[in-house]
């Protein structure tokens, strides 16, 4: 009977225990979540899964980034606004797409401090590729990029039309580099493996940009990570002026700019 009445009481201790630790896990990620700029997508539950247990650094900063897709001749408009605020861009390259001008440009301007990302070689969609593949992809890219004089000093890899599988991250994990995904969401902190971005467009209205500014100031006080997605050659899409007033805005608000 003694025996029986101890096994109730540790039963009983270790269920409390166990139901606290679930109770202090769902606030922590409950706090610790990503701030979701549109709807759930698969891509931003499974993001936000696993980065609302990620432990932030606790000197973090609001930290904000602005990476442009693709290279084209859009990147002489963000390196204008980039001037005018006084921040960098990092650019997402496709190193077989790279016109001889443009090259030379974003080599002077890595030198000035800009960021280069690998964004696929001939910007083929690695959805269904093995990690091999993908490896020998990334791989492709670094080695073309360093022939034309680029520092292979890439943090960030960003997959070509967003796609995002297991092969995917197996492969950028591998090669070290970090992933920029099509998650349309602001990351709990900038010391994770994968990250979302919030994308906008020149259709924006006042509202959005209304709306834009309040989750910008709930991720200051998140001490978040923000980064901006723009493909500023896709002169349908891209608004120089929204474009300049979104990061104007993040920049007043008092993100750090990397």
């Amino acid at each position: 009977m003694t025996y029986y009445l101890y096994f109730c009481h540790v039963k009983r201790r270790n269920g409390l225990i166990i139901l606290i630790c679930m109770v202090m896990g769902g606030l922590f990620a409950y706090y610790r979540r990503p701030i979701i700029v549109e709807g759930l997508t698969k891509q931003t539950i499974y993001i936000g899964s696993l980065n609302a247990f990620h432990i932030q650094d606790w000197e973090a900063y609001p930290t904000a980034m602005l990476i442009d897709d693709d290279s084209e001749y859009g990147v002489y408009a963000i390196r204008q606004i980039c001037d005018e605020l006084g921040i960098k861009a990092t650019f997402a390259v496709i190193p077989s797409r790279l016109d001889s001008a443009i090259c030379n440009s974003l080599k002077r301007w890595q030198q000035e401090g800009f960021g280069i990302a690998l964004h696929g070689y001939n910007h083929d969609r690695w959805k269904g590729w093995t990690t091999e593949d993908i490896i020998d992809d990334i791989t492709r890219s670094e080695e073309l990029l360093a022939k034309v004089g680029f520092r292979k000093d890439f943090e960030f890899v960003v997959p070509p039309h967003a796609c995002n599988t297991s092969a995917i991250r197996k492969a950028i994990r591998l090669k070290g580099y970090k992933m920029v995904t099509g998650a349309n969401i602001i990351n709990p902190d900038t010391t994770v493996f994968q990250y979302g971005r919030m994308s906008f467009n020149k259709d924006m209205s006042p509202q959005e940009m209304r709306r834009i500014r309040k989750l910008l100031i709930k991720a200051y006080r998140k001490k978040s990570f923000i980064i901006f997605g723009t493909h500023s050659s896709m002169r349908g899409a891209f608004s120089e002026e929204k474009t300049k007033a979104v990061l104007q805005m993040a920049k007043d608000i008092g993100f750090k700019f990397i």
